[in-house]
């Protein structure tokens, strides 16, 4: 997931406010920082070096580094926070989209559960020519699952999707920011087979 525009706001009103706890940082004023990718230490430190502590660096700063001083930024900001703290809210505060969204059938999702317990005419599906007169091919598995590929490529790449509330993702189990996941890092089993016709 990449971060939004959102999540850099986010940066820039934090790093911008300081408290009395200023006098640790060697570089003064506010800064934006403009990524997309994940928010971790390493990337994070690599983008302030980059965009703000490098081309700003001054005599102050002789003997800190890139990531002393964004901790210490981030530490003088109000309300003060660590890096991890940092990304972990960006995590939290990002768009998510509902699960409901993607294949847009039903709010029970009656087909989502068929889908995950492996009934559904998705995993059925075999394209085939002889269903029509003119040999067209019917079943076609690219364009019936499209709302799949539709939404990874376009709001999965910056918006969170929903967890599921179905029993196949029922776990006590939570990812790095806090977030629902399963305990065994799958949500269903895959088998595959040759789908296309005439190859």
């Amino acid at each position: 997931m990449k971060i939004s525009t959102r999540a850099l706001a986010y940066i820039s009103i934090l790093a911008g406010a300081s408290s009395t706890a200023a006098a640790e940082k060697c570089l003064s004023g506010s800064f934006i920082l403009e990524y997309e990718g994940d928010c971790d230490r390493e990337t994070l430190v690599e983008v302030f070096n980059d965009q703000v502590f490098g081309p700003a660096k001054s005599s102050a700063c002789d003997g800190v580094t890139a990531e002393e001083e964004l901790v210490a930024q981030l530490a003088a900001a109000v309300p003060s926070t660590t890096i991890e703290e940092f990304c972990a809210n960006i995590y939290k505060s990002q768009p998510e989209v509902p699960f409901t969204d993607i294949l847009k059938k039903d709010e029970n999702m009656t087909y989502e559960k068929a889908f995950f317990l492996g009934h559904s005419s998705l995993q059925e599906e075999v394209e085939t020519t002889y269903e029509t007169s003119d040999g067209s091919a019917t079943s076609v598995l690219k364009e019936d699952g499209e709302l799949v590929r539709a939404h990874y490529q376009g709001s999965a790449q910056t918006k969170k999707t929903e967890w599921p509330k179905l029993a196949n993702f029922a776990s006590s189990g939570t990812d790095s920011h806090g977030q629902p996941t399963c305990t065994t890092s799958a949500a269903m089993c895959c088998w595959t087979k040759d789908r296309q016709a005439a190859d």
